[in-house]
């Protein structure tokens, strides 16, 4: 199989801005809006999204189930960002639309609508990002193509995102009406990019497909024992950015003072996730995916713990070891995703059953338990300190928002370094699992992917 392009793997991975520009939208505004716009107390949307996850723990895997089940001549995972697209950016724009219902009927709005993009993310995502499990089956394409994916997932989208904010907020005559406006333009951006996506990705790994039964997909994912390591500390790595931004405007607005901040922050953090994309390649070469999503860790939990302690008069050192964290944090974000698809191939050798749809599909669970936990943690903690919205802060909401934009995610961090210890899949023996489930194939293993020096 010769090597991917550079512009094959751009054509697929800018579907990643699609995906994210919808994401991060609702990891970065979502709880603020429900709480400060919306009108919904803390508490009840600590419960909805908790549950949410519960409701995706029986969605998700029924999504993969299916999506490894799928023959079309559009393809298996592309017609679902075909299909799928349009949908899930109109759940995003109702999200965030307010309808004048009293508090019950406020509540019941969130559930559904937040539920329902829940369902739709996870038909478009995950099938989005099985792709790359079917691009390729070498190591360091693979850890080539997240890398780009995060480029635009992260970088790029970051860009955009903190624009939304200020414009919603300044342009319009109310938030409420600012908040839908800017969500109707991201939705349309975030549509046509997951369209190119679709006309340029290509589904180049053809293997025979897998019949199992609904009853073996709990069997199949756990006896991946690499897959569950990985996704776990997903997991807690989701835990990290997921409490960082959910927080991040309550600590700006009320803990530094200076709501308007909150974006010139993200902005300034920009550089880091850039050299985070430039040299993660290169890390991930010389010491591997897992040994540098690691090292990412030990940087985060170390420099997020430190933030605590600056004095908060001093914004150029607050700023400077965000920095240093923000990078540890693009590593880890990079080599999740890169090690995401070897676990395919790993667990085809442990379990005899080749599935892209299942491991995507609970990574993809388990990304969206971390929002929920992380998320819901934090409203749940501003609810029991008295956090009540538009007014001057207690000193103890104050300590629990700081402590929820450094100490929780330096906590989330340590967990992570944990769960990856129990991560054995390296290259040497990824390698040698592929040349014998090529063998078993009657292929020879170069068949599978050519190395590449992408």
């Amino acid at each position: 199989m010769k090597a991917l392009t550079q512009k094959q793997i751009f054509g697929y991975s800018v579907g990643d801005l699609g995906i994210n520009l919808n994401f991060q939208m609702m990891g970065f505004y979502l709880a603020f809006f429900y709480t400060d716009v919306f009108g919904i107390p803390s508490g009840h949307v600590a419960g909805l999204f908790l549950a949410a996850r519960i409701y995706d723990a029986f969605m998700d895997p029924i999504v993969g189930y299916f999506a490894d089940r799928t023959q079309t001549r559009w393809g298996k995972f592309r017609p679902y960002l075909l299909f799928g697209a349009l949908p899930l950016n109109l759940t995003l724009v109702a999200c965030f639309f307010t309808p004048d219902i009293g508090p019950t009927g406020k509540l019941i709005y969130a559930y559904i609508t937040y539920m329902a993009h829940g369902t739709i993310f996870s038909a478009v995502g995950l099938p989005y990002s099985a792709i790359s499990a079917v691009m390729t089956q070498d190591q360091q394409e693979r850890a080539v193509i997240s890398t780009y994916r995060m480029f635009f997932a992260v970088v790029v989208a970051l860009s955009i995102i903190i624009l939304v904010r200020p414009a919603a907020e300044t342009y319009f005559s109310s938030p409420q009406a600012g908040y839908t406006a800017a969500m109707l333009v991201v939705a349309a951006v975030s549509t046509g990019l997951l369209w190119f996506a679709y006309a340029q990705s290509e589904e180049r790994v053809q293997v025979a497909r897998e019949d199992y039964k609904f009853s073996q997909i709990l069997p199949i994912l756990f006896k991946n024992d690499a897959l569950v390591a990985l996704a776990l500390a997903m997991f807690l790595n989701t835990g990290v950015w997921v409490t960082i931004n959910a927080v991040a405007l309550y600590y700006f607005k009320y803990v530094y003072g200076d709501a308007d901040l909150f974006e010139k922050f993200f902005f300034i953090m920009l550089p880091a996730n850039v050299l985070g994309v430039l040299v993660t390649p290169a890390i991930t070469k010389r010491i591997g995916k897992a040994k540098g999503f690691m090292a990412g860790s030990v940087i985060v939990a170390v420099f997020y713990t430190l933030r605590e302690y600056l004095p908060t008069n001093n914004l150029v050192v607050f700023l400077g070891v965000s920095l240093i964290a923000t990078f540890g944090q693009m590593i880890c974000a990079i080599t999740q995703w890169g090690m995401l698809p070897d676990t395919v191939e790993y667990g085809h050798y442990k379990t005899g059953v080749r599935s892209e749809g299942l491991p995507f599909a609970f990574f993809s669970f388990m990304q969206k338990c971390g929002m929920a936990v992380a998320g819901g943690l934090a409203a749940w903690v501003l609810a029991e300190v008295g956090y009540v919205a538009n007014q001057e802060q207690t000193p103890e909401v104050q300590r629990a928002i700081s402590w929820l934009f450094n100490l929780f995610p330096a906590a989330f961090s340590v967990l992570c370094l944990v769960s990856l210890a129990f991560y054995k899949l390296d290259g040497p023996m990824f390698e040698r699992i592929r040349a014998e489930l090529a063998a078993k194939s009657d292929e020879p293993s170069g068949a599978v992917g050519e190395a590449s020096e992408a």
